[in-house]
């Protein structure tokens, strides 16, 4: 009995790794999607500006023209939420657990010292994000340089 039950176990933990990461590739792949507004399978600079521009106007929640650490995890808290179930969610935690933190990800492009995120400062962030992404400096990001760019930020 015990010999059967073995290999039961350790295909079930497989599987549910692998579900976590499937889940892990849909988060990023609804990023890509969002971003590449003309469906080529690339992000150029001006798509990733755009979607930058959006991202920030949705953090803004105040409407203040700042974004701080709360408005950040709220957006972000609500952007998971919506692209993943809350099965995919619980089984989501290690990685999240490696993610920076909003007042990390703020203090690393907060050029004022203010605490906050001005939207060019916002902007400005995110455009060196993309240089640094580029990784073959053709001007546009592939699936794979933003799935490498995720997974370093996710690291740092």
């Amino acid at each position: 009995m015990h010999r059967k039950t073995l290999p039961l176990v350790l295909m079930s933990m497989l599987g549910g790794a692998l579900l976590s990461g499937s889940a892990l590739a849909n988060k990023d792949d609804g990023k890509f999607k969002m971003m590449d507004s003309n469906n080529d399978g690339m992000i150029s600079a001006s798509e990733h500006a755009a979607g930058v521009t959006k991202m920030f106007a949705g953090m803004d929640t105040d409407k203040d023209g700042f974004v701080t650490a709360a408005e950040m995890d709220g957006y972000s808290a609500s952007m998971h939420k919506d692209m993943k179930s809350d099965k995919d969610m619980k089984a989501d935690k290690s990685h999240d657990m490696h993610k920076m933190s909003a007042a990390d990800k703020i203090g690393s492009m907060d050029t004022d010292g203010d605490g906050k995120l001005s939207s060019a400062e916002h902007d400005a962030g995110a455009s060196k994000k993309f240089t640094d992404m580029d990784t073959n400096k053709d001007g546009s990001l592939s699936r794979a340089e933003m799935q490498a760019g995720m997974k370093m930020k996710s690291r740092s």
